[in-house]
């Protein structure tokens, strides 16, 4: 649904970002897709040594997404504050073909970090019994650690720091005063999604997750899982560009769950 509602946003301009959260919804329906898969798995009771190339790929498809969302918050964050901090330069800085070079580049960190995840090097693997993900322990497991770490922080702080920028030169500008709706659903759009994954690094950092008990397990999957949404749901419920889409394509019995009185400001979005 996200996708059907911001694939007419995109553009090359200061809507690329739309774009960009097409890519997300993509890495979030490919994680979803490779969770199902591996959950269907386990009612089969697959021998365990025999298809250790089944459970190491899906180990890959279902990490690789999570970094690939990495590259493409940093792409996103640094477009916005381009775009916020010099509006009229930033269309020269990011032109048609610097932007491709973005979404190539995203795509060949993706790719990477799903054929490293298959080798020797590093590795993560599915363990149907446990229905859950294990970093293999012979291939390189303190540098995914900490890769996963790094990783971590920037979910943390990366859109902290740039909604804080961004926001802070809109208000000495005088650009934006949090007086008037749109703004203030502007910036409820914003507080949600940055509340939101600094709780999943926090919890992720500084929470121990054994994984020793079915508890840990479900939790841990869980956010994961709803680690996806974090980027798309606060657009789908405050952004009136996609409401509009959306409406454009759905029955007219259907449009009335969208408010026509949510706005966004277009250098944000």
């Amino acid at each position: 649904m996200f996708i059907l509602g911001t694939r007419k946003l995109c553009g090359w301009k200061s809507n690329f970002s739309f774009l960009l959260l097409i890519i997300v919804s993509t890495l979030s329906i490919l994680r979803f897709i490779i969770e199902l898969i591996a959950g269907i798995t386990a009612f089969f009771y697959m021998d365990w040594m025999k298809y250790q190339i089944l459970w190491i790929g899906l180990g890959s498809l279902a990490r690789a997404p999570y970094f690939g969302l990495i590259m493409v918050n940093i792409s996103m964050s640094i477009h916005r504050i381009s775009y916020t901090a010099l509006p009229i330069k930033a269309v020269n800085y990011f032109n048609k073909t610097i932007l491709k070079i973005i979404l190539v580049a995203i795509l060949v960190f993706f790719l990477t970090f799903a054929v490293m995840l298959n080798t020797a090097l590093t590795g993560i693997i599915w363990v149907d019994s446990l229905m859950t993900y294990t970093i293999i322990n012979n291939h390189n497991h303190d540098t995914l650690v900490l890769l996963n770490s790094i990783c971590n922080y920037a979910v943390g702080l990366i859109n902290f720091v740039a909604y804080s920028l961004m926001f802070a030169l809109l208000f000495r500008r005088r650009l934006i005063s949090f007086k008037h709706n749109r703004e203030l659903k502007m910036t409820l759009q914003a507080s949600c999604m940055v509340a939101c994954e600094m709780m999943f690094f926090l919890y992720w950092e500084f929470t121990h997750l054994g994984q020793d008990n079915v508890v840990d397990i479900l939790v841990s999957e869980t956010t994961e899982l709803l680690f996806f949404d974090i980027l798309i749901l606060p657009y789908l419920i405050f952004n009136r560009n996609i409401h509009s889409q959306l409406k454009a394509i759905m029955p007219s019995n259907s449009t009335h769950a969208f408010s026509p009185s949510i706005r966004v400001i277009s250098h944000i979005s």
